[in-house]
């Protein structure tokens, strides 16, 4: 089992435990010919980090607050509109598979013109296209630490009696940039600002 994958279930235990909603979605992994034949028509080679999540689970779950991982067969299906991404920065040759979006008007896609490790690129409506992850397993494992180390963590919202999950953001940019050193000055775009 790869780091990876080790990590992901790290993920799902701790939600299932803590925050049992974000994952209320959650569906199977999916097998390779399962992935092979919901991508063989596709220009596009996919990373392998990205057939290791979608053998783990095939999307719908709120991987952080903010961080939703699409179904594969989304993903696909985003493809198709996902041109305006790219903006100046991403040759038009390379194909981009929207994995993630955000809670607001953001999203979270690899490039998929290698299989070896892809970095995760952001981007948001009206914006150019930033690197916010080295690659998804950079991504998962600052995730999972973010968890453990308690960057993020169960807030009850007595008032209303219902809780969320919370994010301390100078434990977060720690641990974001342990990970991921050369995209901070993304990161501190998005959570800075």
């Amino acid at each position: 089992m790869s780091i990876l994958t080790q990590t992901l279930e790290k993920i799902v235990n701790w939600l299932q435990v803590n925050d049992p909603e974000s994952i209320s979605g959650l569906r199977p992994g999916l097998t390779d010919p399962e992935i092979e034949k919901l991508t063989h028509a596709l220009p596009l080679a996919l990373p392998w980090e990205v057939s290791e999540i979608y053998r783990y689970c095939n999307g719908m779950i709120a991987l952080t607050p903010s961080l939703v991982l699409e179904s594969l067969e989304a993903a696909i299906e985003n493809t198709r509109y996902a041109d305006w991404m790219r903006g100046n920065t991403i040759p038009n040759s390379s194909p981009i598979m929207p994995l993630f979006h955000g809670d607001g008007k953001d999203f979270y896609y690899v490039i998929c013109d290698r299989e070896n490790d892809s970095p995760v690129w952001c981007l948001f409506v009206g914006e150019k296209p930033r690197m916010y992850a080295a690659s998804l397993t950079s991504l998962i494992l600052t995730t999972w630490e973010c968890y453990e180390m308690g960057a993020y963590y169960i807030y009850f919202y007595r008032e209303y009696g219902y809780s969320y999950i919370e994010e301390d953001l100078e434990k977060f940019e720690e641990i974001f940039q342990n990970y991921n050193p050369d995209q901070m000055d993304t990161w501190r775009y998005i959570w800075k600002l």
